[in-house]
């Protein structure tokens, strides 16, 4: 019954781990892309491009790449330890900036041009949190879930294929404006890039 709860939080619990994890790698590749103009903040640190600790967002990367691999090749016991602290951190964000601006704080998405109100998303960040942690305790007590078997030649063919969507991705930022239609379809292009570079390190049928 452990196992089976485990293995059936896993699913969401990485869909959610995905999502949040894209907001650490996009803001670096957009400044890599264009960082003229393209303002951000994160964690009370903000800039304009490289004019700032943009550092944060390649300390971010190379967490969440370390976690993602952990949870999804091993080792477990690395995953533990990285899972649950992420979760934590981003919902503890998202609650600050509920506290500090009342009903009118907002999550913004300037390429794409959406607004959400933050206490909307409290809600599932603090849900997910609860699972990280319940997952964790699951899984140690089923002695682990079956990570990613050997590395095949669907897993390269993947991973060159997100690389490839990377450099379309560079190429479109570079060519937008910020907040053009352009700078739009750059984001979108380095959010299939980012999920299919995490499913390349799952299992893939071998290709021939």
């Amino acid at each position: 019954m452990t196992t089976h709860t485990a293995r059936r939080l896993f699913g969401p619990l990485m869909f959610w781990t995905v999502l949040t994890s894209i907001f650490a790698w996009l803001p670096l590749v957009r400044i890599m892309g264009r960082d003229e103009g393209y303002t951000w903040g994160i964690l009370g640190l903000s800039g304009t491009g490289t004019d700032g600790p943009f550092w944060i967002f390649i300390m971010l990367t190379v967490y969440v790449l370390v976690m993602l691999h952990s949870l999804i090749r091993g080792p477990r016991s690395l995953s533990y330890a990285m899972v649950v602290p992420w979760h934590l951190v981003v919902t503890a964000v998202v609650l600050a900036g509920v506290v500090r601006g009342g009903g009118g704080a907002t999550f913004q998405g300037q390429g794409l041009h959406f607004e959400i109100p933050l206490w909307l998303l409290a809600l599932p960040f603090a849900l997910f949190a609860v699972v990280a942690v319940a997952w964790v305790v699951l899984d140690r007590r089923a002695g682990g879930t079956p990570v990613a078997s050997e590395w095949t030649r669907g897993n390269t063919v993947r991973l060159v294929t997100s690389l490839a969507l990377l450099f379309v991705a560079l190429v479109l930022f570079r060519a937008g404006t910020n907040y053009n239609w352009v700078t739009a379809a750059a984001i979108l292009t380095t959010v299939v890039h980012w999920i299919l570079l995490v499913r390349s390190l799952g299992d893939v049928p071998a290709t021939r």
